[in-house]
């Protein structure tokens, strides 16, 4: 959290550029013999309330789906970004 507070002020905030996103259903999402049939649409932002929510209530499986959705952006869109 220092590495983000460092880079992108105090709280460490990552701004959204986009806040939609496209998601495969987990179902789906490793059955690469077939093309999936059902995509679904997902929201950085709603993501993020979640997990901060979790952190209230205490984090859960479904917390890390969420998160991954905002790792993965963070990867895409701050591929210079430095965490030591």
């Amino acid at each position: 959290m220092e590495a983000l507070k460092q880079q992108y002020g105090p709280l460490g905030h990552i701004p959204l550029a986009q806040d939609f996103y496209w998601d495969i259903p987990g179902e789906q999402l490793y059955t690469i013999e077939q093309e999936p049939a059902d995509l679904t649409i997902g929201q950085l932002s709603e993501d993020s309330q979640f997990i901060k929510e979790g952190l209230a209530r205490g984090i859960v499986g479904f917390d890390l789906l969420k998160a991954s959705h905002l790792l993965r952006y963070i990867s895409h869109t701050h591929p210079t970004l430095h965490l030591p």
